[in-house]
């Protein structure tokens, strides 16, 4: 990849970044997420408890946003300070002070409902990041995993989580959705949203059967979604019942997942999981475009309903970067992982934002992954995937000699 290019790119990821977040007039946390009648221009669906009781400034994809802008800070603390103080307000705005002093979330504010199911944990794992041990963060985080792993924890609808909602059929995984059970009850969205955060709260109390457990879930998956093709269906309930669609976006999460949590899994855990991302990685690659991008269905072919998706290119981006920057993945990879970064930003990135992000498709065995009015642009669950995918690009381009060797 030639490096006019690459910078190029990389300048214009980061003033649009800025734009969208820090140097905003209107994706302001603070006056964000107090306000029902308030919503970040990422949020397309427009949650809020007033009109859908869940997942309002707590969403998955407002959760990932900033968690890139916390990637960008832990590159560079000393000059990124006001990615870390954006986050933190938006952090800060969930949470509010007791009449004894102390602080604890709020679960109105922050549209955290217990009973619903993985999507609404996403963000926990943000505030575990952000926990330095005593800490209200920390307290937060305690909460949240405790409503997941505690067997004596009944939730709002009466129902124990870890007892009812993660059986031994799916690997102990999580079902998708606890309020209302889906026809595939296990999707590759739902391990993202919740095992980096288990992974990393059971490391840091030294819980060896959480982690015990997450080894167990991604070994599951490895097993049950793994197609002839190298791909991942979206979701299923057992190898032979599965939803049969290679959704780019579904398996970015995945993948994701995988290098979010090996970060923290004891080392006899790892070459199991070096073995399945490299699988992942090169079951995924078979797929890329000329462009670098792949389309929103994997393994079609690119047209105005299946077009190059730019939420899925920007997540395959950012896994293979951290993958080869923790020394899972070698060299090799590299060129596919910044062709994807680029492609982006050269094809769906302009002065409107981020185009063709697809918003929602879910795992209901029915085609729903080709509707046009799905495509939108600076939807959340692209942005801020995006934003972590420009993260690795500023270690790959650190590292890289002035020659470009």
């Amino acid at each position: 990849m030639e490096q006019n290019r690459v910078k190029a790119a990389m300048e214009k990821a980061a003033d649009y970044i800025d734009r969208l977040t820090i140097h905003s007039e209107v994706n302001v946390p603070g006056k964000v997420v107090p306000s029902p009648d308030i919503f970040f221009t990422w949020d397309t669906e427009r949650r809020s408890p007033n009109t859908h009781k869940l997942l309002y400034s707590y969403s998955y994809f407002t959760g990932v946003i900033m968690e890139g802008l916390y990637d960008i800070y832990e590159f560079d603390p000393e000059h990124g300070g006001v990615y870390y103080e954006y986050v933190k307000d938006y952090l800060d705005s969930m949470i509010r002070q007791e009449e004894d002093g102390s602080w604890v979330l709020d679960f109105e504010r922050a549209g955290y409902v217990d009973c619903h199911g993985a999507d609404c944990y996403k963000t926990a794992a943000l505030y575990e990041r952000f926990s330095k041990g005593g800490d209200v963060y920390g307290e937060i985080t305690a909460l949240l995993y405790k409503h997941l792993t505690d067997e004596t924890y009944v939730n709002s609808a009466g129902h124990t989580p870890c007892l009812e909602n993660m059986p031994e059929e799916l690997g102990h995984n999580y079902c998708h959705g606890w309020a209302n059970t889906p026809r595939f009850r296990f999707w590759l969205d739902g391990i993202y949203m919740l095992q980096p955060f288990l992974a990393h709260h059971a490391a840091r109390i030294g819980d060896k059967k959480q982690l015990s457990l997450v080894q167990e879930r991604f070994s599951w998956v490895a097993k049950t979604l793994l197609a002839p093709n190298g791909l991942y269906y979206h979701g299923g309930n057992s190898r032979e019942d599965v939803c049969n669609f290679f959704w780019t976006r579904s398996m970015g999460w995945y993948g994701m997942a995988m290098v979010d949590v090996m970060e923290v899994l004891p080392e006899e855990y790892l070459e199991e999981r070096k073995a399945a991302l490299k699988l992942f990685v090169d079951g995924i690659l078979k797929y890329q475009k000329e462009n670098g991008m792949w389309t929103n269905l994997a393994d079609q072919p690119a047209t105005e309903t299946n077009r190059l998706e730019t939420s899925g290119t920007a997540m395959m981006s950012y896994i293979i970067l951290k993958g080869i920057r923790k020394g899972w993945l070698d060299e090799t990879y590299r060129e596919a992982a910044v062709r994807a970064f680029v492609g982006i930003t050269e094809e769906k990135l302009d002065e409107d934002g981020l185009k063709d992000i697809y918003m929602r498709a879910d795992a209901s065995g029915k085609n729903n992954y080709e509707l046009e009015k799905f495509y939108r642009t600076d939807e959340g669950k692209g942005s801020g995937p995006y934003i972590m995918a420009y993260s690795e690009m500023r270690y790959l381009t650190s590292l890289r000699s002035p020659s470009g060797k």
